[in-house]
């Protein structure tokens, strides 16, 4: 049997900040494996920036390769770093590189220790080649190691936990990573140990949830789903000290039982869809990363207030409350709220679109290193799905679906791309804090007859 590695868990609190925050002007690329390549955390990051850094004007852009290794990654560093002019290059690779078949829960074999020993020594390898190379030819930029997010081992499904322990071999990777970034006196986001936690307490209630489940009817123990990726984004800013105040509005009502008054703020909270704000069960997401404080001191007393913004009334507290500070951020009701909504949806139509740009090229880089074959020649593409159906895959087959979708997609892509530089400015446009005006008065409550 493979020799269990007991992780050390350590409490989120504990967790210090190993990165510095994005800075005004940077150009960001997330580079990686197919966690990357999904796009979502990297899509979080944006909004969040966005929203609470408005006027920081940081360029993010997703350069995952879904399957891709460390070694496959230093094949694609022009087209995916430097080309892309990065000042800060995250990387994150290990969930393809650690060989997960080598890692069986029984039935271990010398050849089974062979081929992880050798996929340890080749990651180790090739991450250094891989960073070395992108400081040399990317000029420089700023290098922030994540380590390898989870394969979910202990998630039971029918009864019992994964057949293969590779979360182990992870370990030792995320292990190796943080000692390069100490080595290298670099950054680290430790997303292992961060999403280790999580889904310990999550499973500790109920054994059969996970972070890593892209969708209610799909569980593949290595993709997480929106939660997983909120996670993410939660030990990414954890690990930058992110600001936790969206804005601090305080007014003294100087006894009185209404007041009025206008104000802008400097940035817009965090919005989160229901899918995102589950994570508000795991982890203390609103206290430490999105807290629009209202803050009124000095009502009169004894009675309930209405808090109006912009004519619209957005909830109701009590003057003891008010004194001590209502958190406005995740109010769908108020203005601010619906701003930063709306600066949302353009966020994910971004990076929808970054997705479909890495799915082009993914695709093209695919067909000409794996089946030697022009991505501009006539019909390549159609040619390669009847080779693929011939050799027996199904329509609904991951090659298949893939190569149909570029066929459907491709004739769009330099429309998709100019989109995509579009929506990057809209963005920018939408998240700009606009002036809100105050109103606080008491609640009339209606007296039966």
């Amino acid at each position: 049997m493979v020799r269990i590695i007991v992780a050390v868990v350590v409490s989120l609190a504990m967790l210090s900040a190993t990165a510095e925050p994005f800075r005004g002007g940077d150009r960001v690329v997330f580079f990686g494996d197919s966690i990357t390549h999904g796009g979502r955390y990297g899509e979080y990051v944006n909004l969040f920036y966005a929203t609470r850094y408005p006027d920081r004007n940081i360029w993010f852009s997703n350069s995952g390769w879904s399957g891709a290794t460390a070694e496959q990654g230093l094949w694609s560093i022009e087209e995916d770093v430097t080309e892309k002019k990065p000042t800060v290059v995250t990387v994150m690779f290990g969930m393809n590189d650690i060989n997960r078949n080598a890692w069986p829960r029984t039935g271990d074999t010398p050849e089974f220790a062979a081929m992880r020993e050798t996929a340890v020594r080749v990651y180790d390898e090739r991450m250094n080649e891989l960073v070395r190379r992108i400081r040399a030819e990317a000029g420089n930029p700023e290098i922030i190691y994540f380590t390898p997010s989870p394969y979910d081992q202990t998630c039971i499904v029918a009864g019992k936990p994964s057949d293969i322990v590779c979360n182990n071999g992870l370990a030792i990777l995320a292990d190796h990573v943080r000692a390069w970034a100490k080595r290298d006196s670099a950054n680290c986001v430790d997303l292992q140990a961060t999403m280790l936690k999580i889904n310990a307490d999550m499973q500790a209630k109920d054994p059969a949830a996970s972070l890593v489940r892209s969708s209610p009817v799909w569980f593949d123990r290595v993709h997480p789903g929106p939660l997983g990726h909120m996670a993410m984004l939660y030990g990414i800013l954890k690990s930058q000290e992110a600001d936790s105040v969206v804005d601090e509005i305080e007014r003294d009502a100087g006894g009185e039982d209404s007041l009025e008054f206008f104000c802008t703020e400097k940035a817009l909270p965090f919005p989160m869809t229901e899918e995102m704000r589950r994570v508000l069960d795991l982890v203390p997401f609103e206290h430490d990363f999105n807290r629009e404080i209202l803050r009124v001191k000095n009502l009169k007393r004894g009675l309930r207030y209405a808090v109006r913004i912009d004519g619209v009334d957005v909830g109701s507290w009590t003057a003891e409350e008010l004194a001590d500070g209502v958190n406005l951020a995740l109010n769908e009701k108020t203005p601010q709220y619906r701003q930063a909504a709306q600066a949302a949806e353009i966020c994910r139509r971004l990076w929808a679109n970054e997705r479909m740009i890495r799915d082009f090229a993914t695709s093209r880089r695919w067909v000409k290193m794996h089946y030697k074959e022009d991505p501009d020649g006539p019909g390549t593409f159609e040619k390669l799905i009847e080779r693929l159906l011939s050799e027996g895959r199904g329509e609904d087959s991951y090659d298949v679906k893939k190569y149909r979708s570029y066929l459907k997609n491709w004739p769009r892509h330099e429309k998709i791309e100019s989109e995509t530089a579009r929506d990057r400015a809209a963005l920018a446009e939408a998240v700009r804090p606009v002036g809100h005006n105050f109103e606080i008065f008491p609640v009339i409550l209606a007296v039966n007859p």
